[in-house]
């Protein structure tokens, strides 16, 4: 029998637990806002560490040398985060209880909020290397018309907007004289070595660690070791650029692979609906289910990572 007695107004009564699981989370979220984004800067800072501890004594920058990237904001990658958690405990909110839904999304918000973080990781680097050869060939202009390193350096950086590179040149100029813990001042050596063990970029540690050798030398020396520096990034993004050129057949092949195994195993299920459902719910079903399901996305998979490119062979 039919016990809906208004039925144009009764999603109402539905949507409101999910209001509700949706404004107490985002409620919650607001009022500790603070200690959620002081934690998660305290959790890159943390990462960042672990990056430099891992290091041989011999190799750890001195504590007045230690650079800390920012991929992301914490507060902007805490709000996109609470906004993905509050649109999850709503839809959960539709068929649980409000403090199931919060829990729920919760948990989920901090997968997120990691996701996040590695993709604005990634993306930081990913801008460092691309803004890294224009700059090294401006700064090797620079040292060849007779500039000392610092003052290269600073023209360089008036030239380069807000980017990962900018700020981590920026640290080479501030960090330059300050005091050490172990006696003496930092020289432009001890703060080019520091920053080539601390960068988020392969390609630009390897840049630092040869300038760490070059930017005691003479002028002269300097201005060769960039110009060479220079050319091998070219070749080095030329070498790349032809790479992914070559692969990009790989990713399209495992695409096509892997969306035709899709499609047909669409098109069995929803052709043999019935045997599909006694095929897959025994428990070894499921387990084979899974198995499948895995085979069908892993030429996908594959072709994206086979297609990924790195060289620093330069």
């Amino acid at each position: 029998m039919n016990t809906v007695t208004h039925p144009a107004t009764a999603w109402l009564v539905v949507a409101l637990p999910a209001a509700l699981s949706a404004a107490a989370f985002l409620i919650v979220v607001g009022l500790l806002r603070r200690p959620l984004a002081l934690a998660l800067a305290q959790f890159h800072q943390r990462r960042a560490a672990q990056s430099t501890t891992r290091l041989p004594a011999a190799l750890r920058p001195d504590p007045a040398l230690v650079y800390t990237p920012e991929p992301a904001d914490p507060a902007r990658l805490l709000a996109i985060s609470a906004l993905a958690g509050a649109s999850v405990a709503g839809l959960v909110g539709l068929y649980a209880a409000p403090m199931v839904a919060i829990v729920l999304a919760a948990l989920l918000t901090t997968l997120i909020a990691w996701a996040l973080y590695r993709v604005a990781a990634q993306r930081y680097t990913t801008q460092l290397d691309r803004d890294l050869t224009a700059a090294v060939g401006r700064l090797s202009a620079m040292l060849r018309s007779g500039s000392g390193f610092r003052p290269a350096l600073e023209r360089v950086l008036a030239d380069l907007p807000a980017s990962p590179l900018h700020d981590e040149w920026s640290f080479l100029l501030t960090r330059q004289g300050v005091p050490l813990s172990g006696g003496g001042i930092a020289t432009p050596q001890h703060v080019v070595a520091a920053l080539a063990v601390q960068t988020a970029s392969q390609r630009h540690a390897t840049l630092l660690n040869h300038l760490s050798v070059a930017v005691g030398q003479p002028q002269d020396v300097l201005a060769r070791r960039c110009a060479a520096a220079y050319e091998a990034l070219q070749a080095s993004d030329r070498r790349r650029d032809e790479a992914v050129t070559e692969l990009a057949q790989v990713r399209y092949s495992g695409l096509a692979v892997g969306l035709a195994g899709l499609l047909m195993a669409l098109y069995l299920t929803v052709t043999q609906w019935e045997r599909v459902v006694i095929a897959y719910s025994t428990l070894l079903g499921m387990v084979v289910g899974v198995l499948v399901l895995i085979a069908l996305f892993l030429p996908i998979v594959g072709g994206f990572v086979l297609a990924q490119v790195s060289d620093v062979d330069y």
